[in-house]
């Protein structure tokens, strides 16, 4: 048997049997205990790895199967193991592998539902959901099946191998005669079916998930990789803790909103978000999993080096912000960090709009104090102007500039207001950011919006918006001066600048906190 097969080992731990030492396979399940009436068989001798310290039956990719992605079936007639038993189904479970995710999942397959996993942190099957749930190496290493109390025969999953591709282990099976499945001619019983699902009307049942990596931390929540142990799937979920003196019923509001808001978004260029349940001492985001963020190609010079990296990021993130901007959905807080990315080939990538300021809503609704260097200078003025889509124009714009580097941008030491947006206006003046210069301009009326940016630059490829609500404005005119003496500066205070893109439902803010247009930030 190849080193490279998957495999579970059935282990006996009441008839032990020296019989050497065992393979590199994925991992084994030992039998530990058996009932009066129990017959444990091997219907493919393919099964039986004699290497191994104790009784035991291998399973994985190196027998084939008439399903694609099942490793095992166990069970009275029919299955590849068979288990013997007053109480043990035609097909009692089976071990499958989630095609996306890797997982290998065990299905209760039995009419009675008699399969069970137990053990030290566990996560059970529950009623009203489906008969399946994740087994790993560190949960869920313990199965029961069959008898009054589902524990007729017992067996524990002994991992050997804990990461594999399951689309090529797929693609890579061998077909030999001694270990193709057969089908057979007349069941000795009624097939077994997955029980269906019974869930109330209008409810559904909490996500259950194990976490297996930190993905990042703010003042009131963290973000972290987990795995949902009834689907399978790889999430990200992001835990929002109340702040000091808990959750005030405007900030529930106000995160209750933002998050149905941005629930119903679906563009290709903002992530998915997939659900939120409301626990009793925090709130919790699932979203789609991606590979990493932005800074983390910064750090690898990717924009520096090639430029058509940069055109690819301005170009989806401008799609995506045209339609937040087409609902009326500010951002508040677009930066290099807040775009994810998936790679499609080399130097080539999907970006991700996302956190909408989950983490960070309430508290900085409170203080006003977001991400300084990326700010435009209307929302660096705190609550004095009303705001507008145009503002994340501002933010995008600086984004690319340190992404790219332009003036050295990632060496500058800013502190003041007046210092960030002098900044953003020198790389305006670079070779590289001088076509988006439009992008940059102080005043929010006079700046560019996402959807003449992509008329102007994209033929309107990826634009929401409808073309006879683009409106045409001329760039202001301002130099280095006016912004330092406040000629033209928000220091001075410009007539506030009315709603850029009125919408027929109300206009939110996300990131800082949520509100309409004629509201100001807390």
């Amino acid at each position: 048997m190849s080193s490279g097969s998957l495999a579970i080992h059935l282990f006996s731990l009441s008839n032990k049997l020296p019989l050497g030492t065992c393979h590199s396979w994925t991992y084994d399940l030992l039998l530990c205990r058996r009932g009066k009436f129990l017959i444990v068989e091997l219907y493919f001798r393919s099964f039986v790895d004699n290497n191994m310290q104790y009784v035991g039956l291998d399973i994985g990719f190196h027998v084939q199967s008439s399903t694609r992605y099942t490793l095992a079936t166990l069970g009275r007639s029919g299955a590849d193991i068979t288990v013997d038993g007053p109480s043990i189904s035609r097909i009692q479970c089976s071990f499958e592998t989630h095609a996306e995710s890797d997982v290998v999942m065990l299905y209760d397959r039995s009419n009675s539902q008699t399969t069970e996993v137990f053990g030290v942190g566990c996560v059970p099957f529950e009623p009203g959901r489906r008969r399946r749930i994740v087994v790993r190496s560190d949960v869920n290493c313990m199965l029961s099946m069959g008898g009054n109390e589902e524990d007729l025969v017992q067996f524990r999953l002994v991992w050997h191998r804990v990461e594999f591709n399951a689309n090529y282990e797929v693609a890579n099976r061998v077909e030999t005669p001694m270990q193709a499945r057969t089908i057979d001619n007349i069941p000795t019983a009624a097939p077994s079916r997955l029980p269906s699902i019974q869930v109330p009307v209008h409810h559904e049942p909490q996500i259950r998930y194990k976490e297996l990596a930190p993905l990042g931390a703010g003042a009131y929540g963290t973000v972290s990789k987990v795995i949902d142990m009834d689907s399978g799937k790889f999430m990200a979920v992001k835990c929002v803790r109340p702040p000091p003196g808990g959750f005030k019923d405007w900030d529930l509001t106000r995160l209750q909103r933002e998050i149905e808001a941005l629930y119903n978004c679906s563009h290709p260029n903002i992530i998915e978000y997939i659900r939120y349940q409301r626990l009793s001492e925090r709130f919790e985001i699932f979203m789609a999993l991606k590979e990493g963020n932005v800074d983390y190609l910064i750090q690898r010079c990717v924009f520096d080096e090639h430029e058509h990296c940069g055109n690819n990021l301005l170009h989806q993130m401008l799609s995506a912000l045209d339609y937040l901007a087409s609902y009326g959905i500010i951002h508040r807080d677009v930066k290099p960090a807040n775009i994810l990315y998936t790679t499609l080939g080399k130097l080539d990538y999907r970006y991700y709009l996302t956190d909408f300021g989950f983490c960070n809503s309430v508290d900085q609704a409170r203080s006003g104090v977001g991400s300084l260097m990326y700010m435009a200078p209307e929302l660096l003025q705190g609550n004095q102007f009303p705001q507008t889509p145009k503002a994340d124009i501002w933010s995008l714009f600086v984004t690319l500039a340190w992404a790219v580097n332009a003036d050295n941008y990632r060496s500058q030491n800013l502190f003041t207001a007046e210092e960030i947006v002098s900044a953003a206006l020198d790389a305006a003046r670079t070779e590289r950011m001088h076509h988006l210069k439009d992008m940059a301009e102080i005043e929010p009326d006079k700046r560019a919006s996402s959807s003449q940016m992509l008329l102007r630059h994209y033929n309107g490829i990826g634009r929401t918006i409808p073309l006879e609500q683009v409106e045409t404005t001329t760039s202001a005119k301002h130099t280095q001066e006016d912004v330092i003496m406040g000629s033209t500066s928000p220091q001075l205070g410009w007539p506030p600048p009315g709603p850029t893109y009125p919408s027929p439902q109300t206009a939110l803010t996300t990131g800082l906190g949520i509100s309409t247009f004629d509201e100001r930030p807390q």
